[in-house]
C-alpha cells in the first residue's frame, strides 16, 4: 500500500473521531465516577492497603487499562486534549477494519477493492456503542485495537511468517484479556484463526501467556496474597475468600434465557428500545444483514454471479472465528460494550459476503444502503454519550474540595450505590474510602483494614455522597439522614448533621479552548447540582434490639428463598438492608433487588419490567410457600 494511503488510513479516522468527541461533549459516565478514575488512582497512589471496597466489587479490577486516562487528567491536561488524544487512539479501530477488509478483498481490482474496503470499515464503525465511547474513559473501545490488530496479523499470515505472526497475535489478544477479563473469550475463539499447525497454535498460546504474565500476573498475585483469590471478588465460589460470599459474580442482564432467544438475539439487536443489549438505545441492523447474506451465500454455492469470487481459506477462518466470538459474547454477557469487538468486526464480514454474492457494482450499492440505514437509525435514536454529558471545562473532574478535606485525613464510609470514589485523589492522601453497600463488619478484610482505623481514638470518621447535598442551613435533609441511618446502624454509627461540609463542582469553562469546544458542541448544561457532594461526620449510634432481631428473621427467610430458587439467584447472596420501612437485598450481579412489601416478598429486576412474587413472608418462615413459575422452570 502506498505510504500516502497508509497515512490517510490512520489520519482520517483519527481526525473524525477527535472531531466527533469534541462535538459530543465531555463524558461523565456512571462508571467513570464510580471506579474508572479511582482504581487507576489507587494503583498510582498506592491506596490498595488503606481502602476497602471503595468502589464496591469493581475496586479490584486490573487498573492498568485505565491508567492513560488517569495520568492525563491528574497531570492537569485540559479535558478537550484528553478526549482528543483518546479519540485519536480509538480511531485506530477504523484503520484496522479497513486493513482487514483490504485483506479479504485482495482478489478485486484496485478501484473495487478500495471502495469496498472503505465501505466495510465504515459499516464496522457504524455502531452507536462505538461512537458513544469514543474519547471517553471506557477501556472497551481502547482494547479492541490490539484484538483487531491481531486479526489483521493472522489473516495476513503466510507459510514463512505464520509462527511469528501467531505469537504476536497471541500477545495482542493477551493484552486485551489481561486488561479486561471478558476479552479472554475472544482470545480463545481466535485459536480458530491461528490455524491448525501445531507450531502456530503453540506460538499463539505462548504469546498470549507471556502478555498475561506481564500485564495481569502481578495484579493477580497481589490479590491472591491479600484475599486468597486472584480474581477477587469474582469467581469466589471457586477460591472462597472469606472476605466475600462464596459465589461467582455474573452480569446476566442481557443474556438470552434459552437457545431460541440466543438464536434470535442478533435480530433483536435491531430494536430501538433501551436495554436490548446496552443501557442506551443502540439499534443495530448489521447483524441481520450478515445473517441474510450468509444464508444467501450458503444457498448459492452451486452458482456464481458474474465476477463474484469464491470464499477462500482466509474467509472460512474469519467467518468461523466471527461466529464463535459472537456466540461466546451472547452466551457470557450479550453486553454491548463487552462485545464491541464483534460489533466492529461485523463490517468487514458483511462486506466480504456482499462481495461474494453480488457483482462489484451491486455489492457497493448494497453496502452503501446498509451503511446509510444503520447511520440513520443511530443518528435519529441513539444518544451522543453513554450517561451524562457536560460542557467542556479545563479540568475533567472539577471538584472544589474544601481546605479541611485536603488537610485532615479521615475514614470515609460511603453508603450510596454509586460510590463517587473518583473523589479519592482530591482528599488527604492518608484518607481511606470504604463502601458499605452489601458488606458486614465481621470479615477478615474488614477487621484487617477498616477495624484498626475505626478503633483508633484519633480517627475522624465521616460519610460522603451526592445524596447528602446540603440545604441553605448547611445540613442535609432529614429524610436523607434517615436513609443513611438504615445502613449505618448496622455498624453502630449515625450521621452528625451539625458537622458537614460541601464538595462543589466548579465549572471552569471560560478559557479559550473550552469556549471553542463548547461552541462546536452546542448548548450543553452545567451539571453542578448533579455532581456536587457533601460530607458529614459520623458518631457512635445505637441500634434498637428489636430492629436487629427483625433483620435476623428476614435474613433467614431471604437465605431460604435464595436456596430454593437457584434458577433466579444463581448462587448469589448479599446482606440484608433496611429499605425504608421494609427490608431488601441488592444483587449487583443480577441487577435485581429482593424486597418485602407489606408482608410479601418480590424479586424486582432493575432493568426489566417484570417481577417475581415469592408470596408471604409468614409462609416462607413456616416453610410452605409456593415457588413462582420462574423457579419451578
Amino acid at each position: 500500500m502506498p505510504a500516502g494511503r497508509v497515512v490517510a488510513a490512520i489520519a482520517v479516522p483519527a481526525t473524525l473521531c477527535a472531531a466527533w468527541s469534541v462535538f459530543a461533549g465531555k463524558d461523565l459516565n456512571w462508571d467513570l465516577l464510580h471506579y474508572h478514575y479511582y482504581i487507576a488512582g489507587a494503583l498510582a497512589d498506592g491506596r490498595f492497603g488503606q481502602d476497602y471496597f471503595a468502589a464496591s466489587t469493581q475496586s479490584y479490577l486490573n487498573p492498568l487499562g485505565y491508567l492513560p486516562f488517569f495520568l492525563m487528567v491528574s497531570s492537569g491536561w485540559h479535558s478537550v486534549l484528553v478526549s482528543v488524544a483518546l479519540a485519536a487512539a480509538h480511531g485506530i479501530n477504523v484503520t484496522l477494519l479497513y486493513g482487514i477488509a483490504r485483506n479479504l478483498l485482495a482478489h478485486r481490482n484496485a478501484t473495487d477493492r478500495e471502495i469496498l474496503s472503505v465501505l466495510g470499515a465504515a459499516l464496522g464503525a457504524a455502531s452507536a456503542i462505538f461512537w458513544t465511547t469514543v474519547g471517553t474513559s471506557f477501556v472497551d473501545v481502547l482494547l479492541t485495537v490490539p484484538m483487531l490488530a491481531a486479526v489483521a496479523l493472522l489473516l495476513g499470515a503466510r507459510p514463512g511468517n505464520a509462527t511469528s505472526r501467531s505469537a504476536w497475535a497471541g500477545a495482542l489478544f493477551g493484552v486485551a484479556a489481561s486488561l479486561k477479563y471478558s476479552n479472554a473469550f475472544f482470545a480463545l475463539a481466535a485459536l480458530v484463526l491461528a490455524g491448525t499447525r501445531l507450531r502456530s497454535l503453540a506460538a499463539y498460546a505462548g504469546g498470549g501467556l507471556a502478555a498475561v504474565v506481564v500485564l495481569a500476573g502481578p495484579w493477580l498475585v497481589l490479590l491472591y496474597r491479600k484475599f486468597g483469590n486472584p480474581f477477587f471478588p469474582h469467581l469466589n465460589a471457586l477460591f472462597r475468600s472469606p472476605d466475600f460470599p462464596a459465589m461467582n459474580l455474573s452480569i446476566s442482564r442481557y443474556v438470552p434465557e434459552d437457545l431460541g432467544a440466543a438464536l434470535a438475539f442478533p435480530f433483536r439487536m435491531m430494536s430501538p428500545e433501551n436495554l436490548t443489549y446496552a443501557e442506551i438505545s443502540a439499534p443495530d441492523l448489521r447483524f441481520t444483514a450478515f445473517a441474510i447474506l450468509a444464508v444467501a451465500v450458503g444457498a448459492s454455492r452451486a452458482w456464481r454471479s458474474p465476477g463474484a469470487a469464491r470464499l477462500g481459506a482466509n474467509d472460512a477462518r474469519l467467518f468461523a472465528f466471527f461466529a464463535l466470538a459472537l456466540a461466546l459474547w451472547i452466551w457470557t454477557s450479550a453486553n454491548g460494550r463487552y462485545g464491541l469487538f464483534v460489533l466492529l468486526l461485523v463490517g468487514p464480514c458483511v462486506a466480504r459476503l456482499a462481495d461474494r454474492l453480488l457483482p462489484p457494482r451491486a455489492a457497493r450499492g448494497a453496502l452503501l444502503v446498509i451503511v446509510a440505514a444503520q447511520v440513520a437509525a443511530c443518528a435519529m435514536i441513539s444518544p451522543a454519550r453513554w450517561f451524562v454529558v457536560e460542557r467542556w471545562t479545563r479540568e475533567w473532574l472539577p471538584f472544589a474540595v474544601p481546605e479541611r478535606a485536603r488537610r485532615e485525613p479521615a475514614l470515609y464510609l460511603t453508603v450510596e450505590t454509586q460510590s463517587m470514589s473518583a473523589i479519592a485523589p482530591f482528599l488527604h492522601p492518608e484518607s481511606s474510602l470504604v463502601n458499605l453497600r452489601g458488606h458486614r463488619g465481621d470479615t477478615p478484610g474488614w477487621k484487617r483494614i477498616v477495624g484498626p482505623r475505626l478503633a483508633h481514638e484519633g480517627t475522624r470518621v465521616r460519610t460522603l455522597g451526592r445524596g447528602l447535598r446540603l440545604a441553605a442551613d448547611g445540613r442535609p435533609r432529614p429524610d436523607v439522614v434517615e436513609g443513611y441511618a438504615s445502613t449505618l446502624r448496622r455498624f453502630g454509627l449515625r450521621v452528625d448533621p451539625s458537622d458537614c461540609f460541601a464538595i462543589g463542582w466548579q465549572v471552569n469553562d471560560q478559557d479559550a479552548l473550552s469556549r471553542w469546544a463548547n461552541a462546536l458542541s452546542g448548548e450543553l448544561p452545567s451539571r453542578e447540582k448533579v455532581f456536587s457532594l457533601a460530607s458529614c461526620a459520623l458518631v457512635a449510634g445505637t441500634r434498637d434490639p428489636g430492629e436487629a432481631a427483625a433483620e435476623a428473621r428476614v435474613s433467614r427467610i431471604f437465605d431460604r428463598i435464595e436456596r430454593s430458587c437457584p434458577a433466579l439467584f444463581r448462587g448469589q447472596t448479599t446482606v440484608t438492608d433496611r429499605y425504608g420501612a421494609e427490608w431488601s437485598r441488592t444483587y449487583t450481579g443480577l441487577d435485581a433487588r429482593l424486597e418485602t412489601h407489606a408482608g410479601r416478598v418480590v424479586l424486582a429486576p432493575f432493568f426489566r419490567p417484570v417481577y417475581h412474587d415469592f408470596g408471604n413472608l409468614a409462609d416462607w418462615e413456616r416453610g410452605n410457600a409456593p415457588l413462582p413459575p420462574a423457579c419451578r422452570g
